[in-house]
């Protein structure tokens, strides 16, 4: 499959380098892609990994990650183009009083857009095993196909998919993990992740 990052940190880079390890072609969108920091990132992502600007990887992508700061949302899909049919993997996040969600489903409405990978910090999507099971992912979304799409591109990375239904649904997700995570992370750090055991 071809994926294509847009962000090149913690979240687009980790991701971007795992699925290029596991053999799907991907292309790191940034403002430039001939920087040293991107040639460092494709040293490691290896032979399935390149680097174009915005509009090329998402030109490029069947599935595109969304992976910025909140503040850069806008400015990259308005240069990314469109979107039209493509899988948006939406894993951005705000901490005011915005809508994450909303904001990526207004400003790229022909694109089927999934909510995922979101609530991991990227240490643990970096290295998802655990001794006692699998780290969960929730996705959120509209278009079933297109969730399980991410659903399985998850799998992959060795972490366990949770579709919770649509957007009003994951915002509640959203809220009890973040309560969570004000609680356990002064005691456990950034590593720790929840899992859902299900018979």
């Amino acid at each position: 499959m071809k994926i294509a990052s847009i962000g090149s940190g913690n979240m687009g880079g980790t991701l971007g380098k795992r699925w290029a390890a596991l053999g799907h072609r991907v292309m790191f969108g940034t403002r430039n892609p001939h920087s040293e920091k991107i040639k460092l990132l494709l040293q490691d992502a290896g032979a399935n990994a390149q680097a174009g600007t915005i509009k090329e990887a998402a030109a490029f992508g069947e599935v595109i990650l969304l992976a910025v700061l909140p503040d850069a949302v806008e400015q990259v899909l308005t240069e990314a183009g469109d979107l039209d049919g493509k899988i948006l993997i939406n894993c951005t996040n705000r901490y005011d009083a915005k809508s994450a969600d909303a904001e990526v489903r207004r400003l790229a409405q022909h694109a089927r857009v999934v909510r995922a990978f979101h609530t991991l910090p990227w240490e643990v999507l970096a290295n998802s095993q655990y001794e006692a099971g699998v780290a969960t992912v929730f996705l959120s979304g509209d278009d079933p196909e297109a969730v399980e799409a991410v659903a399985a591109l998850t799998t992959q990375l060795g972490l366990d998919p949770v579709a919770v239904g649509g957007p009003d649904d994951m915002a509640k997700v959203e809220t009890a993990i973040g309560t969570m995570w004000r609680i356990l992370a002064p005691k456990f750090g950034r590593e720790f992740s929840l899992s859902v055991l299900r018979r």
